[in-house]
């Protein structure tokens, strides 16, 4: 288990909710965590489920499901590796707010609940760190939520495309994270609204595409041609 602490302790610190961490409370925690390996499409929790862990993507990705009303599922967002998720769940009664599922093969970090919240009980520093990781985030889904009510699709799919890009000149290489359908349901978006505006942007000129990489031969180009939609 210390191996295991040791080769994992700077991703865990990487990450903003453990940046501040002292590396003693770090380790005692990552004894206590586990690995955990999953198939393509299995689950690691379900919607409402009592919450005893929260997670780190180690390696591949992890979709959260909701369910609306309708019965439908929808992917609210697509976890990436080193990333955290799940640690709401401290704050939110115990229980999971969506279900996650792995898309392809993957392996996280269960970090337990219980030890986790005894340390920021002690440490009330580490506990208003903590709320203030929570506001931001919460302030980040506000903002999805409104740009999935009053956005064309069109628009959408540019904002994420520049979510992807790592500048904000020039040409560009974007790639998808996940595959296709997954996309658009991050977006709100059926597959074949996806496809049609995809279809649209190689016409106009604006993208060039293979397989889930895309090719942004002008930037600027793509937000003028968005402004028309």
């Amino acid at each position: 288990m210390e191996a295991v602490a040791d080769n994992l302790f700077p991703i865990l610190r990487e990450t903003s909710l453990f940046s501040a961490w002292p590396e003693d409370l770090l380790h005692a925690l990552l004894l206590q965590s586990k690995k955990v390996t999953l198939d393509s499409g299995e689950i690691l929790f379900v919607e409402k489920a009592a919450a005893s862990a929260f997670y780190l993507v180690l390696s591949g990705r992890i979709h959260l499901i909701a369910a609306a009303s309708t019965g439908q599922e929808k992917i609210v967002e697509i976890i990436e590796q080193h990333d955290l998720f799940a640690e709401a769940v401290a704050f939110l009664g115990g229980r999971y707010p969506v279900t996650a599922a792995a898309d392809g093969s993957t392996s996280v970090l269960e970090i337990p609940l219980a030890l986790f919240l005894e340390i920021l009980e002690q440490k009330p520093l580490l506990m208003r760190q903590m709320l203030a990781r929570l506001s931001m985030r919460l302030h980040f889904l506000v903002k999805e939520l409104r740009h999935l009510s009053v956005e064309s699709a069109e628009q959408r799919l540019v904002s994420y495309l520049l979510e992807l890009c790592p500048q904000a000149n020039g040409s560009a290489v974007i790639e998808f994270p996940t595959k296709k359908s997954a996309v658009a349901a991050r977006l709100g978006l059926t597959p074949e609204t996806l496809s049609r505006v995809l279809a649209r942007m190689r016409k106009a000129g604006v993208i060039e595409m293979q397989g889930r990489t895309i090719h942004v031969p002008d930037l600027q180009a793509l937000e003028r041609w968005v402004a028309g939609h």
